[in-house]
């Protein structure tokens, strides 16, 4: 058997959802974790019985024995990050999305294939059970693509004081809930349906302060949103969310094609048949975060220990990227964009 992972945590975001897995995961032994402030760096260590906690980078990144990190930094953060590892030959498990733009992904690229180290991205909800099944039906059930709508409605931005101001409600640093929830959704859609050609989006701050615990901040970070996509193979799909709802759902998801109908819905069921045939019904399946994260750990291990294709992989992740750049375009311009060939420019 193969011995664990020595791995460390730079981020205490979603680093402290991710290393109660590395815990509880005989692949891995954490061993460090990283925050830009002392008192969550020392909580994350201590709730997770590590005895390194830093505001230091190079500390974090030097530990003895250090074979890899999770970087779980702000998305502004993540280049620096992500090149310091680098440089010291470690393994890297980086957040989604990778980087700011395209251009700074497809740089990351290249410094991780020049390293020769693994990568891996952590699109954490394909390995949710309602989306890993329903992906398992587009070939046989679905076919090829027709309509697609994902359609999110959460509560928890509703209100000034639901959340209080961090770089998650600065679009200057990469927030907002495109970068948080929708690329999920956008991910989702490329493995189901394939290449986008072109996008129209409208994005909106809908609660426009919020405090960071000192004073009011304005929100510039979108909370609200809707995409519409044109499929290369053809079909359309559309990806609606907003944080501000005043009564909450689970998410919807529905896929049309020339074969059939796959539908998740808001009571994690699924539903799906052929021409034809009347929908049967699954469910309600898990969507566990905790033991999908699991999974993606355990495909970073095997890419690492055993040679495995990283999985989700840095192709994965700039193939997001380009949508998301190009989402973004079309909400700054205000028409249809094109979306860019996520290799070309790159390696």
């Amino acid at each position: 058997m193969s011995p664990p992972i020595r791995i460390a945590v730079a981020g205490t975001g979603y680093g402290t959802r991710a290393l109660p897995v590395y815990t509880d995961l005989s692949e891995f032994e954490p061993v460090g974790v990283w925050s830009r402030r002392e008192e969550p760096a020392r909580e994350a260590a201590q709730d997770a019985g590590i005895e390194l906690a830093t505001t230091d980078l190079d500390e974090l990144l030097d530990a003895d024995g250090l074979e890899a990190v999770h970087v779980a930094a702000p998305v502004f953060m993540h280049g620096d990050v992500v090149h310091a590892a680098l440089e010291r030959g470690l393994h890297v498990l980086c957040e989604k999305p990778v980087a700011g733009d395209l251009a700074e992904a497809r740089a990351l690229a290249a410094a991780v294939e020049e390293a020769g180290v693994v990568c891996v991205v952590n699109f954490t909800r394909r390995y949710h059970d309602t989306r890993r099944r329903l992906l398992e039906l587009v070939p046989e059930v679905v076919g090829r693509p027709r309509l697609a709508q994902v359609s999110l409605v959460h509560t928890d931005h509703a209100t000034p004081d639901a959340r209080p101001f961090t770089w998650v409600q600065d679009a200057e640093l990469g927030g907002g809930r495109l970068q948080g929830y929708g690329i999920h959704d956008l991910d989702l859609l490329l493995l189901a349906f394939g290449e986008v050609a072109s996008v129209a989006a409208a994005l909106e701050v809908q609660v426009t302060e919020r405090s960071d615990g000192e004073r009011s901040r304005r929100v510039t970070a979108e909370d609200t949103y809707a995409l519409m996509l044109r499929m290369r193979e053809g079909g359309l799909a559309t990806v609606t969310m907003t944080a501000t709802a005043r009564h909450g759902r689970g998410d919807l998801v529905e896929l049309h094609g020339d074969r059939g109908t796959a539908r998740l819905d808001a009571e994690r069921r699924l539903w799906y048949g052929t021409e034809g045939d009347e929908l049967r019904c699954e469910g309600p399946l898990d969507a566990d975060s905790k033991q999908a994260f699991a999974h993606v750990a355990q495909n970073f291990h095997g890419a690492v220990r055993q040679g495995r294709p990283p999985e989700p992989s840095l192709d994965d992740g700039l193939r997001v990227q380009a949508l998301m750049d190009a989402v973004r375009r079309a909400e700054a311009e205000r028409r249809w964009v094109e979306v860019e060939d996520w290799r070309s420019g790159g390696r």
